[in-house]
């Protein structure tokens, strides 16, 4: 039976939401993207929220085009940093490397996330055969494209911006409702000690889980021709096709 997960990052692990064809939901928190591999690499398909192919001297053509799509929630899609940068173990090295490198500073918020882009890549470094597999998605799009390609008006960590998310994903996938209720319920309380950071963190991994679920045919890929960075990795971000099967304009890097 054909599997499909999604992951997004939830504080101190990745929280995962498994879905089959027939109707199957299941969830779960992993340590590593190693760790969810090894209960999943079975899987159809995996998307995760999390860089997928890292620049050497400009911004990413995807991180730019997503941005722009997003308009004024452009800024929950931050500029990836070049390889080299990732690799660094501070952010003052890090950012003197990406300035020299590809003339753009790295966002502090976006240095938070390094340790998960650096888990990911040498991740695929180290078990190729993941990567026709594992694709990198980001939720804001995946509900921008949900939305009828319309950035969504309530932030993701208000009490109406996860209702929101959650008819939209409900739409897509009707049990969607009760049973992202039920996963917000289980993993994000008690308040003083939840598995997971909070109830968007759900509300995000189950976007991906149902995005992967469509497959490629029902996706719209950022840019539609994605270049690949040095090690051969696509540096792309998927998300659900509307209706009419449009594709956002490839757009470029600015000079």
């Amino acid at each position: 039976m054909a599997k499909y997960v999604g992951l997004e990052w939830a504080s101190t692990g990745w929280f995962g939401v498994v879905l089959d064809d027939d109707g199957g939901w299941d969830t779960g928190v992993y340590p590593s993207v190693w760790s969810a591999w090894k209960y999943h690499s079975d899987a159809d398909r995996i998307l995760i929220d999390a860089p997928i192919g890292l620049p050497a001297d400009e911004r990413r053509t995807c991180d730019v085009a997503a941005r722009r799509a997003l308009g004024r929630r452009g800024s929950s899609v931050f500029y990836t940093p070049v390889r080299e940068a990732v690799y660094r173990e501070t952010l003052e090295e890090a950012k003197a490397v990406n300035e020299a490198a590809a003339d753009f500073s790295i966002q502090n918020q976006a240095w938070s996330v390094v340790p998960r882009t650096r888990e990911v890549d040498e991740f695929l470094d180290m078990f190729p055969s993941a990567r026709d597999r594992l694709v990198e998605t980001h939720p804001a799009v995946c509900f921008y494209a949900l939305n009828g390609r319309r950035p969504l008006d309530a932030s993701k960590r208000t009490r109406d911006g996860v209702h929101r998310r959650i008819e939209l994903i409900a739409e897509e996938y009707p049990d969607a409702g009760a049973r992202c209720r039920a996963a917000i319920e289980r993993y994000t309380t008690p308040s003083y000690a939840p598995s997971v950071g909070s109830a968007a963190d759900v509300v995000d991994a189950v976007a991906a889980a149902v995005t992967a679920r469509r497959g490629p045919d029902g996706w719209t890929t950022l840019p539609e021709t994605p270049p690949a960075d040095d090690r051969g990795l696509p540096m792309r971000i998927v998300h659900p096709a509307d209706t009419a099967q449009t594709r956002l304009t490839n757009l470029s890097p600015p000079e």
